[in-house]
């Protein structure tokens, strides 16, 4: 790259950070505080594979080994991805009986389908004096995020992928910081008894650049 092409100093510029971070004049950055995309289906990551994603992560994590000074930090803010789908994943999770909102149980429901074994779903829940889905859940148990008819998603630990590829870029592991955020009901506008996938914190990974490379 010509000299001209690199970036201005203490200016301030906007755009994806996989193209920038190629025009930053080597060896000139102190320290660099990047927050990539989550890969959560956001808009400006729509369309993206979970290994297009990772090939993004790879790039700019090594081009910052380029642009940073020996002795620059690299530090990046980043949270599991909590929308990770597994079809394998089940659908249904065990009943938390601190959060009912009906007194009515599994043995009720059970009880009541043995005396009147011709009745459905409505007529058991008129006849217990509760919700069609409270029967419903009393059998078949909570579902879990995403509902009953939706492929399942789990939590994808990506702090060991963070490290391997600022290890493999030449950096250094130096550090590991929470970020506390608000508590997972803050964020939710509607109770369940499903488990709710909002992070409370995020990790901020702190990496060194020794220059030994």
């Amino acid at each position: 790259m010509k000299h001209t092409d690199f970036l201005a100093d203490n200016d301030i510029y906007c755009g994806d950070s996989s193209t920038l971070m190629n025009r930053i004049r080597p060896d000139s950055i102190a320290i660099s505080i990047w927050s990539p995309p989550y890969h959560v289906g956001k808009d400006y990551e729509s369309g993206q594979s979970y290994e297009e994603w990772l090939i993004m992560l790879r790039n700019v994590i090594k081009s910052h080994y380029r642009g940073l000074k020996p002795g620059g930090f690299l530090a990046i803010n980043i949270g599991d991805i909590l929308v990770f789908p597994d079809e394998n994943m089940p659908r249904i999770q065990v009943d938390n009986v601190s959060l009912r909102k009906s007194s009515i149980t599994r043995e009720d429901v059970l009880a009541t389908m043995s005396t009147h074994p011709d009745y459905n779903r409505h007529q058991l829940a008129k006849l217990l004096g509760c919700s069609e889905q409270t029967v419903h859940l009393r059998l078949m148990g909570n579902n879990i995020r995403e509902g009953k008819y939706a492929t399942q998603t789990k939590v994808k630990i990506v702090g060991g992928l963070i490290e391997e590829m600022a290890l493999e870029a030449g950096l250094y592991t130096y550090d590991r910081r929470v970020w506390a955020k608000d508590p997972a009901w803050a964020n939710c506008n509607w109770a369940s008894n499903s488990y709710l996938s909002v992070d409370e914190f995020e990790y901020v990974y702190i990496f060194l650049e020794t220059g030994n490379n």
